[in-house]
């Protein structure tokens, strides 16, 4: 006994054999005795047949048992030796070590990123019982299977009555905001919270119970379900909030339930919810509305597949189309379910960045098995000498794999904690349709260490068996000079040298189309000034329109208040009034804030067959006087609207260059008149032309556009066309200085006009501008990202490579130098290898890029996924950085002394 150690070893051993015997003794007793009785009934004397179960069943059995533990123990044992062995390695050479961990580190640490995104977004149920059930109902129109719409009351109906396939049916509408406020004399000021009106039955489609009150029933009148976050953010968390009211655009509603935190149904951040019983949707004007407000959810029988609802909701499309044709002609009826509804939008790019660290996984596990194989060969006359001592190839190539895994682990370690902070940075960067709070749970560590480990084995598995049987009279017979390594090690490092470089190509071209992406829409004309603009939003209540009955079509209609106009009017001319502000003007859509409604019409006099209706449709802005010269707009031909184009003036409208191209190619659209196809509204006359705007900074072609006074819209209208375009206002100033600065006192001014009017969304136009872009600039970032680190991680594998081979050349270089060989022959000898490997890998890396970045298609703007300026670019790039991990150690070559190689000699 040497040590402690050798202590603690033998008495775990000895108490190991010692249980084992007790066990073992039972256990032979038992069989003894079973033995002995089964030979004295087949006619053996008691003693022979005692003697011969002890035989059977006695010491052997003990012995094998015994030797099985001994096994057992030894295992462990030789493992810790490996990894001790592992260690004392790493410590003797730090720098492969910690090169090996940081590419390790880099490498899971990306995917680890990557996976803690889709397990949070893809792989994770939604929080409903059977979630997997759950499905959407969604209405295509006619030769246009792709786009999908919501439906009126009398679609809920037809797919709820008429469908065998669905345990329960419900609708939502989606889209709905209010002003709120508490019912209470300290309520405080209004704010605005999104809302859905919710159908009764969808509380049972969805299967989650309030986690205080109750669901309402079809008894229950204007009844409110609350969110969890506007329990917490307006009572205060308040466990009697049930029976309190809370102040609505409809009145005081009282609550009667509050939801679980983070429930939501394919909206993000609704404050509450409102119920319609079966008469309110059953009524004329509901039941016939050709707005298509609601979306429909069901939950599938037990045992019904998503085939069969989608077969079942085919045969319900053609009963549909008969009892409204005026809507549903021609519509069909498709069927998804709700978690891909859900996960829609960013399934294909989380899809994609997995790959691509998939990618930079492999790159670093090919650097890390070159680094192992040129490791080894450092250590090839240790390896050579334990074999000639009668190690076997496996024990070997163990010792090999246990250090090759422990760098994978201890990468994993590192990697998970890049991970976490990789991930908060992401979440604060807070994209659309990602959760804004994403843990590492248990299912991502399980993830990382099965990745770890899987790691390890496979770039360790073959490095190890290359290794394992070293050429024994050949290494010993080397002595301490150096030589080449094996033509097998050679050619193995040099095919991960050409993996690296070819998959880091692939990389850097999708980080070079994006990125050019992004460029080409940054240098897109909106057609307007964003400098000095600043755009604040104050939705009005819903009381300010009352119900006017049905239309003559039998939809929806109301009766909008004259105060809307005066109001409107009087926050806009005291905004305008503000020190620093140049003009002021009132718009439904914020300036490069997103896509506009449209709106489809007809040039007066002349007969349209129904698929020209459909095409004839134009952007539809409804805006305040002044809204050119704000904007900044070219006026082209005619006049802008100006304070004449009253409520009781004539009808007038203004159109844009591409409008005028498209409608009126051989003639002037000025003075001709247009049919807006909104309720009640007279013919128009175009009085102007106007330079395009780009709404959307991602539009490839301008669109039609249409401008209309605001004040001369109906007041009577219809649900064909949104009221948002009369409640939902935009102003938008322009300032001589800073537009940011402006926000205090635009609140305070329509604070100043109506104190119960809430003011949201103030944004510079150049925020917006930002804004469209943002999620392009992020994921042009992340591709950029992942390329730098598999370039550098493939300039460090070539490097590495290139160094090994100087070294293992260097009494060959020295000779050649002392024979006469001139310097450039020496460096293009040198150089030969490295340059081989790298067009092999920008060969094939341009080969799997033309196969692979046509699935960033739907990223790119104006460019091709085949790009040819982007693909040589990034063929450049991708030269000049292998062709410089090689030059460094051919240049190395040029410094060795002959005189020490000779000496060698």
């Amino acid at each position: 006994v040497n040590s402690w150690k050798e202590i603690v070893r033998r008495v775990v051993y000895l108490g190991r054999r010692s249980r084992f015997d007790h066990e073992l003794e039972d256990e032979a007793r038992f069989h003894i005795e079973t033995r002995a009785k089964e030979l004295e009934q087949a006619g053996q004397s008691s003693r022979d047949a005692l003697l011969q179960a002890r035989r059977e069943f006695g010491p052997p059995a003990r012995m094998q048992e015994d030797t099985r533990a001994a096994w057992q123990f030894q295992w462990i044992e030789q493992l810790f030796i490996d990894l001790r062995h592992a260690l004392r390695t790493f410590q003797r050479r730090p720098a492969f070590a910690l090169t090996a961990i940081a590419c390790l580190t880099l490498g899971i640490g990306a995917n680890t990123l990557i996976f803690s995104l889709v397990n949070a977004v893809l792989l994770r149920s939604l929080p409903y019982p059977d979630a997997d059930r759950l499905v959407t109902v969604w209405f295509t129109p006619p030769n246009r299977p792709n786009q999908k719409a919501g439906t009126n009351a009398l679609g809920y109906f037809t797919v709820r009555d008429n469908s065998h396939v669905f345990e329960s049916v419900g609708a939502a509408r989606l889209d709905a905001a209010f002003n709120v406020s508490e019912d209470s004399p300290n309520g405080g000021a209004p704010e605005r919270v999104p809302v859905q009106w919710f159908t009764i039955d969808l509380s049972h489609v969805l299967g989650v119970n309030p986690i205080l009150g109750r669901w309402p029933t079809q008894s229950d009148q204007n009844q409110l379900v609350i969110s969890y976050s506007l329990w917490q953010r307006i009572f205060g968390g308040a466990p009697d909030v049930i029976g309190k009211k809370l102040r609505t655009d409809f009145g005081p509603m009282p609550v009667i339930g509050v939801l679980p935190a983070g429930f939501e149904l394919l909206r993000p951040d609704v404050g509450f919810w409102i119920f319609q019983t079966d008469p309110d949707l059953r009524t004329q004007g509901a039941l016939r509305s050709l707005n298509r407000i609601f979306t429909v959810v069901a939950r599938l029988k037990p045992g019904v597949t998503i085939e069969q609802a989608r077969a079942e909701m085919t045969r319900v499309a053609p009963r549909l189309a008969k009892e409204m044709p005026e809507s549903h002609k021609g519509w069909g009826l498709q069927v998804e379910t709700l978690h891909d509804v859900s996960v829609g939008q960013i399934r294909k790019p989380l899809l994609i960045f997995q790959g691509a660290v998939f990618f930079v996984l492999l790159i670093a596990c090919a650097n890390v098995a070159g680094l192992l194989l040129a490791h080894a060969s450092a250590r090839k006359r240790e390896l050579a000498m334990r074999a000639a001592l009668g190690s076997s190839r496996w024990r070997i190539a163990r010792q090999l794999l246990t250090e090759s895994v422990l760098l994978s682990l201890i990468g994993g370690a590192s990697g998970l904690a890049l991970a976490a902070v990789g991930l908060r940075v992401f979440t604060s960067l807070r994209l659309a349709g990602f959760p804004h709070e994403i843990a590492l749970d248990t299912t991502v560590v399980g993830f990382t260490l099965l990745l770890s480990l899987g790691t390890g084995l496979i770039f360790g598995a073959l490095p190890a068996l290359q290794i394992s049987r070293p050429d024994l009279m050949e290494v010993l017979r080397e002595s301490t000079r150096s030589a080449t390594a094996s033509g097998a090690h050679q050619r193995l490092r040099g095919a991960f040298v050409v993996v690296q470089v070819s998959l880091a190509l692939v990389l850097l071209m999708g980080a070079g189309l994006t990125i050019n992406s992004l460029m080409r829409l940054n240098t897109v004309q909106a057609g307007l000034d964003p400098r000095g603009l600043i755009a604040f939003q104050v939705p009005l209540s819903r009381a300010f329109y009352s119900n006017a009955g049905t239309t003559p079509t039998g939809g929806f209609q109301v009766n909008v208040s004259p105060r809307v106009n005066l109001l409107t009017e009087r926050i806009r001319a005291r905004a305008a009034t503000l020190p620093g502000v140049e003009s002021a003007t009132l718009a439904v859509t914020p300036p490069l804030g997103g896509e506009p409604p449209r709106v489809r019409f007809t040039r007066q006099g002349q007969l349209l067959s129904s698929a020209e209706q459909e095409a004839w449709s134009a952007e539809y802005y409804p805006v305040g006087a002044e809204y050119f010269r704000t904007l900044k707009v070219p006026l082209l031909r005619g006049r802008e609207l100006g304070p004449q184009d009253s409520e009781t003036g004539a009808p007038v409208a203004v159109i844009n260059a591409t409008m005028a191209r498209t409608f009126w190619p051989d003639a002037d659209p000025i003075g001709k008149r247009v049919q807006l196809d909104v309720l009640y509204d007279s013919p128009r006359e175009i009085v102007g032309v106007v330079g395009d705007v780009h709404q959307v900074r991602y539009q490839r072609v301008p669109q039609p556009q249409l401008y209309l006074p605001r004040v001369q819209l109906p007041l009577k209208m219809g649900m064909n066309v949104s009221l948002e375009i009369m409640f939902v206002n935009t102003f938008v100033i322009r300032t001589h200085g800073d537009a940011a600065a402006l926000a205090p006192a635009l609140r305070a001014a329509v604070a100043e006009v109506d104190p119960n009017q809430v003011i949201s969304s103030v944004r510079t136009v150049e925020e917006y501008a930002v804004g469209q872009l943002q999620d392009l600039r992020h994921y042009a970032t992340l591709f950029s990202i992942f390329g730098c680190i598999s370039v550098a991680l493939a300039a460090v594998g070539l490097f590495g490579i290139m160094a090994h081979l100087v070294n293992q050349r260097t009494n060959e270089i020295g000779i050649r130098r002392a024979l006469g060989a001139p310097n450039g022959a020496v460096l293009v000898e040198v150089l030969q290898r490295g340059v081989v490997l790298v067009a092999i890998g920008l060969g094939l890396g341009m080969a799997v890029s033309f196969a692979l970045t046509r699935l960033i298609q739907n990223l790119l703007w104006g460019v091709t996924a085949t790009d040819p300026l982007t693909f040589a670019l990034a063929l450049l790039a991708m030269l000049a950085v292998a062709l410089l991990a090689c030059c460094v150690p051919a240049r190395r070559a040029l410094k060795v002394d002959p005189v020490i190689a000779l000496r060698a000699e």
